[in-house]
């Protein structure tokens, strides 16, 4: 299975995925960062080029998205499924899936210690991070960050590429426009448009999406 990125939420990853990797059946990829060792921690080959990523792919196509930033994630999913890739979630053991109602896309991460509960539904590519939880009946866009210790109440709906700031709080029943950024502890009260800005408690907007954007 091969990692996309080789720092960071990549290296978190690793941890949702003890068996494959006593097994050594990891492989991490990142063009970008220079000076990178060819093995992550002494043992996980580095893959640098697009043409090792290919060959890969005709003996595992599975892929995990390893990267934060939703847009980022969702260029990256579209990349490597060109290539013969396949778009692959990760579940760490510890976090806690509702088992009625749930419907989840694929390509996602769901972190240690996280909540997905009953009658939710998670959108390709979506990122759930450790300690957060998203309660019931919550609607999920496609590639949305929620930070660790963020909270989705009951009843909420993000629309795509919503980013949730660590230990947020999005109040039941509202919905968060899609690109909408939520800061850090953070306490939303009202329905916040796309592309805007909300920080503070309680929550305030405080940038407007533009006309271009």
């Amino acid at each position: 299975m091969l990692i996309l990125g080789a720092r960071g939420h990549a290296v978190e990853i690793l941890q949702c995925l003890p068996q494959l990797a006593a097994a050594n059946e990891l492989v991490f990829f990142d063009d970008v960062t220079p000076d990178l060792e060819p093995l992550l921690f002494g043992q996980f080959p580095v893959l640098r080029s697009m043409e090792q990523v290919v060959a890969l792919f005709q003996r595992d196509p599975a892929f995990v998205l390893g990267l934060g930033g939703g847009r980022l994630r969702s260029q990256l999913a579209q990349k490597f499924s060109a290539l013969g890739g396949n778009l692959t979630s990760v579940i760490a053991a510890s976090a806690h899936v509702g088992a009625y109602d749930v419907t989840l896309g694929s390509g996602l991460n769901i972190m240690h210690n996280a909540l997905v509960s009953n009658a939710t539904r998670l959108g390709e590519g979506t990122l759930v991070n450790a300690g957060a939880a998203v309660h019931h009946n919550v609607l999920v866009g496609q590639y949305c960050e929620i930070s660790p210790g963020a909270r989705i109440l009951g009843g909420c709906q993000l629309h795509d590429f919503v980013l949730v700031g660590a230990n947020a709080t999005v109040l039941p029943r509202l919905t968060i426009g899609e690109g909408a950024r939520i800061g850090a502890g953070a306490v939303v009260i009202q329905d916040v448009p796309a592309g805007a800005t909300v920080v503070g408690v309680p929550g305030r907007i405080v940038r407007q999406a533009t006309a271009i954007e």
